[in-house]
């Protein structure tokens, strides 16, 4: 987005602030929190990270040079440039077969490859800049692929296993944390929730999320996660 489309969105919002309001002490907190993002957005420092093309072309190609890859040394430039937590999608992997989705042997060869790439390219660069020891890579989803191919020769929606990376040069690595089925329809031996990668993932980041409260619009207290332990295996 260019500075100019960023500024006539910050003037929209100026515009509908005029509207009557009605929840003053709500809305204040809301604009501080858009000055600084429109702060963050302006600053030559974020502009000058998003600026992938000061990347010699052979680190460029060892992410691989589609957008996942790109998007991964994005973050890593982000990271560079005082980022304390980046998010990088991926292209959709629903492989259900069924019409506009792609098969599940198909989505393995596009998409498997390139997911590999940016993930090594990214933690390979993270080791020679020295970065990797404090910063922690995540890849996941929100849920597995049913363990049977269905009729369209895809596989659907299974949240009751899948599996979680967490590469970080701080804890202790090369390890496999709990156990599925033979056929991954079930975990059988050291289960982790969502709320437990969530608590590692504050655990890195210096944050005690049964402490942090944030409140409703009832004034009703609410913790950032109110089940939930890190994984102690990653922390020596």
């Amino acid at each position: 987005m260019t500075v100019d489309r960023l500024k006539n969105r910050q003037e929209l919002l100026s515009s509908l602030d005029q509207l009557p309001r009605r929840h003053e002490k709500l809305i204040r907190d809301l604009d501080e929190h858009q000055q600084k993002a429109f702060d963050l957005l302006y600053s030559k420092g974020v502009r000058s990270a998003f600026d992938i093309e000061d990347e010699p072309a052979a680190v460029r190609d060892s992410y691989g040079r589609h957008t996942f890859g790109q998007s991964a040394l994005l973050a890593r430039r982000l990271v560079e440039h005082g980022s304390t937590f980046v998010t990088v999608n991926c292209v959709p992997w629903d492989h259900h077969g069924s019409a506009g989705r792609l098969r599940t042997e198909e989505g393995a060869r596009k998409l498997i490859p390139p997911l590999d790439a940016a993930i090594s390219g990214l933690i390979r660069d993270l080791i020679d800049r020295g970065l990797y020891e404090k910063t922690l890579v995540v890849a996941m989803g929100e849920f597995g692929r049913t363990p049977r191919i269905n009729q369209h020769a895809g596989r659907d929606h299974w949240g009751r296993t899948f599996s979680v990376m967490m590469g970080c040069g701080g804890m202790r690595m090369g390890q496999i944390i709990g156990r599925s089925s033979s056929r991954g329809e079930d975990v059988v031996e050291r289960p982790v929730g969502p709320q437990d990668v969530a608590a590692t993932i504050y655990r890195h980041l210096g944050i005690d999320p049964q402490r942090v409260i944030l409140r409703d619009r009832l004034d009703r207290p609410m913790p950032l996660l109110d089940t939930g332990e890190p994984v102690s295996e990653l922390f020596g």
